[in-house]
Parts: structure tokens; C-alpha cells; sequence
């Protein structure tokens, strides 16, 4: 992550200070409860993924930053694994579902981190990213401190995101909800034809 430095320190507290209310549209984004394996990528401390591993078959969380990893070591349930986002140890097709939640803007290339989170997707499977909507006044302003803070955040516009996800072999919809300063941009990876 750019802002490596900043979740170091903030692990210890980040779970107090930002806290994960809505499960229903990740959920539902998501297509729970499945079968099968869901990567947490940018997963920090857990706290999504603590939310949701009653609902698949194994939980994995993803995250750059050792401190924000420790503070997730508290849930048993959870798998860990120190990596960047931009290169993920897991082979093609490991994952039934992934989720980025809120950790987009802070990835060093979110273009490559997207393609990443395809390829380790299987056919079928689904991923689902949640991020501020840089289209809203109020997160303009997030990420204007965020520059101030030299925190090299960078927010894609959700039109954006469908792009790379659609370069990457994914069927892409995106959603909104005006009561929210997020949208969910879903991508669906197409089953694998039998030949013959």
C-alpha cells in the first residue's frame, strides 16, 4: 500500500476509529453465503472479514502492513498473509469470492491490483469492490487531506474501475445508493466453457 507508514501506527486503534456497519449490499454484492474460498484483499485488520467468514468456506486476508495483520491475528477464523496487493502469492483460480473494501485508492497500482485480483479469481467466482465515490463532495475533500497528508491515495471514478475490470475478462455492473458516499463495482467471472 502507498500509505504504508500511516496503517503501521493506526493498526493498534483503526478497528475503534472506523468501524464496518452495512453488511447487506457486500453481502448481497458478493452472493452470500457461498461455498468456497473469499480473499479479503487490503483486508487490514479483518474487521470485513470477521463479519463475514461464518458464510463461506475458508476466509483469507490479504494486507501490506505487518501491524494492521497482528491486530487481525486476534480472530482464529481468519488466514493471513503479508502481500502486496500488485503481486499476490496464490495460484490462478484460488478464490470463489473477493473483496476490496475501502483499500483501492491506497494500493501503489490499483490498475495491476485489480488484474491480480482476477487472475486468482475462478471462473464463476465474483469480486467486489467498494470505494468512496470521488464523484461526492465529501470524499473530493477526503482525498485532498489525504494529499495533504502525502498519503498518494488515488481515487478512481467508478467508470474507471469497469475498465480495468473489463480489460481483465470480467462481466462489470456497478451500484449506488444515494443514501451512501460509496458505490460497489461487481465483476463476474465467466464460466469455463466445456470443449468438445
Amino acid at each position: 500500500m502507498a500509505s504504508n507508514w500511516l496503517f503501521e501506527k493506526l493498526a493498534p486503534w483503526y478497528d475503534r476509529l472506523f468501524r464496518f456497519v452495512d453488511l447487506g449490499p457486500l453481502s448481497e454484492h458478493l452472493g452470500l453465503p457461498a461455498d468456497g474460498r473469499l480473499l479479503d484483499l487490503g483486508g487490514g485488520t479483518g474487521r470485513v472479514a470477521r463479519a463475514l467468514w461464518r458464510q463461506v468456506r475458508a476466509t483469507v486476508v490479504v494486507d501490506a502492513a505487518w501491524g494492521m495483520l497482528q491486530v487481525a491475528r486476534r480472530s482464529p477464523e481468519l488466514l493471513l498473509v503479508q502481500a502486496l496487493a500488485e503481486r499476490l502469492p496464490f495460484a490462478d483460480s484460488t478464490f470463489d469470492r473477493i473483496l476490496i473494501v475501502d483499500a483501492l485508492h491506497h494500493f501503489i497500482d490499483a490498475e495491476t491490483a485489480i488484474r491480480e485480483a482476477a487472475r486468482v479469481l475462478r471462473p464463476g467466482g465474483r469480486l467486489v469492490i467498494e470505494e468512496p465515490d470521488i464523484t461526492r463532495w465529501l470524499v473530493k475533500a477526503i482525498a485532498w487531506m489525504e494529499r495533504l497528508l502525502r498519503l498518494r491515495s488515488r481515487f478512481l471514478p467508478g467508470e474507471s474501475i469497469q475498465e480495468v475490470m473489463r480489460s481483465a475478462g470480467l462481466q462489470v455492473r456497478q451500484y449506488t445508493d444515494p443514501r451512501f458516499f460509496q458505490l460497489w463495482v461487481v465483476g463476474h467471472k465467466a464460466e469455463r466453457r466445456p470443449e468438445g
